[in-house]
């Protein structure tokens, strides 16, 4: 925002206090100054939301592409339209997602190292979220072969090298020699080392979590299936008091019976919903194309011709929407889910995923169906 300038939401009724009176929202310099009855300043900036519910500003912490374009695209114009499109529905920030690209000579790496802090007029970019290059091949997903590597420190290093701060997080399978030496690296970096695309059996799992994993990129996906005689993977995640699990709630990665289980047994301060999305996200349903093959586009979901599952088209509003009507939790919980949680897991929040006078002015004005009618990233009107 503009040196000294303030905005006032009149009016708000705030997610997590539903039943209480309307509040005024001050905001200075991308702040929130003040939250209280009456308007400190009658001759500032005002906007009326007329009782509308606001909530912290949402974080989606895997998300490939939106509006038609991709993080591989390898273009400053591709994530300028993530980023406005994602604002549309509510989204402040984001992880831009995507992979390693060797044949392109991951150009899409550099162009992020150089621009992901740069105001591209929606959600911020929050950092890199890198699935892979250290993976398990058994369980690439739609992830390419070429995209994964052993992992050595060599190949670490040169990662490290171009990708610079940007990197915030790295799904990596730990049951591959030399992971170990990987996940501490990255601890030290400061980057989030997440369990995914693993065949890791149940013994694996619990030492790699015992060994600084934290986080576990969208549980139940591309992971071994729990089993009563080889419980694999999960039984471990479920165990945990403290390991984050990425949710995608949209009902069909993930049954909605299963999200509701997750919710029950992990608690909900340990849920991150995710959309895992792909450039359909804010395009009408139809027919595209995505890495050279087409695809379609409906009721959410995004599938190859033969039927294949490659993604979602739901935005991080309608994703944090199903999860309350998957779980029967209260709003403010499924407001947490997408935007406390998320801020927790990247050690933002202390900044970002609440409504308290100091912290950043990332504030979304919806109704109680997560339809979102304005978005302030910074204390700007970006949507």
């Amino acid at each position: 925002m503009a040196a000294n300038r303030t905005l006032i939401l009149k009016n708000c009724r705030l997610y997590n206090h539903l039943n209480e009176a309307l509040v005024h929202i001050v905001i200075e310099n991308g702040r929130i100054r003040s939250i209280g009855s009456e308007p400190e300043d009658n001759s500032s900036e005002c906007i009326d939301v007329a009782g509308k519910i606001v909530a912290p500003g949402f974080i989606d912490v895997h998300i490939q592409g939106a509006g038609g374009c991709d993080v591989l695209d390898a273009l400053v114009d591709s994530l300028k339209t993530m980023s406005k499109t994602l604002a549309r529905f509510g989204v402040t920030g984001f992880l831009a997602t995507t992979v390693m690209d060797p044949v392109q000579e991951n150009n899409h790496l550099k162009i992020l190292a150089n621009h992901w802090k740069d105001d591209l007029g929606g959600a911020r970019i929050l950092g890199l979220h890198l699935e892979g290059p250290f993976i398990n091949p058994e369980k690439r997903g739609g992830i390419a072969r070429s995209a994964i590597y052993p992992p050595t420190k060599e190949r670490l290093g040169k990662i490290l090298d171009l990708t610079g701060n940007s990197l915030k997080m790295m799904t990596i399978a730990p049951e591959l020699e030399g992971s170990g030496y990987i996940i501490d690296q990255l601890i030290q970096f400061g980057c989030i080392p997440s369990f995914g695309h693993s065949a890791a059996n149940y013994q694996q799992a619990k030492e790699a979590f015992n060994n600084g994993i934290e986080h576990v990129t969208h549980i139940f996906n591309a992971m071994p299936p729990l089993h009563h005689r080889e419980p694999g993977p999960l039984l471990a995640i479920l165990e945990s008091e403290t390991v984050s699990v990425q949710i995608i709630s949209d009902g069909v990665h993930l049954h909605p019976g299963i999200v509701r289980y997750l919710n029950h047994v992990i608690g909900i301060d340990r849920c991150v919903c995710i959309t895992d999305g792909i450039q359909a996200i804010g395009l009408p349903e139809g027919k595209y194309r995505y890495n050279n093959r087409d695809y379609f586009s409906k009721n959410g979901a995004a599938r190859y011709e033969d039927g294949t599952l490659i993604g979602t088209a739901l935005a991080l509003n309608e994703i944090g929407a199903r999860f309350q009507k998957f779980t029967n939790c209260n709003l403010e919980e499924a407001v947490d889910s997408i935007s406390l949680n998320p801020a927790r897991l990247l050690g933002l929040d202390d900044r970002k995923g609440y409504i308290q006078a100091g912290k950043d002015a990332d504030l979304v004005v919806m109704n109680s169906d997560f339809n979102v009618d304005l978005t302030i990233v910074s204390g700007e009107a970006v949507y």
